[in-house]
């Protein structure tokens, strides 16, 4: 059940993105999304994101069958932080920025010092959520931060070596998620700060391995993705 539910629902997605390819519509966006986006350049957001919605679709899909093939996660993930990063940068591209119009004049108002404590206050609290499980993991060799089922099948004397890795991938998401977040702060308004375009891009990719590493240490030390 639980893969006919993640297969459907890649299949919606992707069907989504079907539908914004061909009638080149971006309604199914959210209006901010599009909402300085010039008439000319309507179609081609609905292309750019119809076709990253087709790419999320398939990477769901396959994340539906990591449990069977190991291969599955890395590609699924890969495919669908990919995907995710192509519709946004179409719509920064097209749009001027992620979120424009009325509900973005408050951050764009800011001092830059404020906005950029702002994002960093939020980046930091949102990486606690990689951080915190991730050196108490190193620290005590405890891995109950995870699902009894990940580790049925590790020999107790991998565990300690397992909740390292697994540990050092958990930092690597928070760290992730500070970068990422704070990279924010120089893309409020146009035209974009270089740093906060080139951090985005570290964060993103950092994610993408770390959740690819945090996946695929447990079936390589004999654990178990599925229930």
């Amino acid at each position: 059940m639980e893969l006919a539910i993640c297969v459907v629902l890649g299949l919606l997605i992707v069907a989504m993105g079907v539908y914004q390819v061909v009638s080149g519509s971006p309604r199914l966006l959210h209006s901010y999304h599009y909402a300085t986006t010039p008439l000319a350049e309507l179609p081609a957001l609905a292309r750019e994101t119809g076709a990253g919605l087709i790419g999320c679709g398939i990477g769901v899909a396959l994340l539906a069958f990591s449990s069977r093939f190991v291969w599955c996660v890395a590609v699924g993930i890969v495919l669908l932080l990919g995907s995710v990063a192509v519709m946004l940068a179409s719509i920064v591209r097209h749009n001027g920025g992620l979120i424009t119009g009325g509900d973005s004049l408050f951050l764009g108002a800011m001092r830059p010092g404020t906005r950029a404590a702002l994002f960093a206050v939020a980046g930091a609290v949102l990486s606690l959520f990689g951080l915190v499980p991730g050196i108490h993991m190193i620290a005590t060799g405890d891995v109950c931060s995870l699902h009894g089922y990940h580790t049925r099948g590790i020999a107790v004397q991998d565990l300690p070596l397992f909740a390292t890795c697994e540990g050092a991938c958990m930092i690597g998401l928070g760290i992730a998620l500070f970068l990422i977040t704070f990279a924010c702060a120089g893309m409020t308004c146009r035209p974009f700060k270089r740093w906060s375009v080139v951090l985005s891009a570290v964060g993103i990719a950092l994610f993408a391995a770390s959740l690819v590493g945090l996946l695929l240490f447990i079936p390589y030390f004999g654990g178990s993705l599925n229930p």
